[in-house]
């Protein structure tokens, strides 16, 4: 049984980025799904529509990558309060990744470290999902 991680690689600020959408296979091998590219016309759910579109393909755990975001902002971090709620409206798990000092220490201020998990690496945040996944099987 394959995993069913979907990574979502924001490359810029939230709402105002393009996004590289990728699945995981069980060694962590990445298969690019999709590139959405910057759009100012795009709605602040973008992020939301790439996460369900990930559903379509039995990817209920999501790892958001947050490397490449320099800032984000009070809206930001609502948007990743909606993601949280949509994933685990689904059955499943939301986890960042790789988010720089800054961005870091603004999920803690708005204490939300208490709500996501945030890991170092894609691969740290994958194995715990994975590990997640193997206790529902059993």
């Amino acid at each position: 049984m394959s995993d069913s991680i979907h990574l979502i690689s924001v490359l810029g600020i939230i709402g105002k980025s393009e996004y590289v959408s990728y699945d995981l296979d069980d060694s962590g091998a990445r298969s690019e799904v999709m590139r959405y590219p910057f759009d100012p016309q795009a709605i602040p759910t973008d992020l939301n529509d790439i996460i369900e579109e990930g559903f379509t393909r039995d990817k209920t755990h999501v790892i958001l990558d947050l490397g490449n975001i320099p800032w984000i902002n009070s809206k930001g971090l609502g948007t990743l309060v909606m993601l949280f709620h949509a994933v685990k409206d689904h059955g499943g798990t939301l986890v960042l990744a790789k988010p720089v000092p800054e961005v870091a220490r603004l999920i803690e201020t708005a204490h939300l470290e208490m709500v996501f998990q945030i890991f170092e690496s894609i691969d740290k945040a994958r194995q715990h999902l994975k590990s997640l996944r193997a206790s529902e099987a059993d």
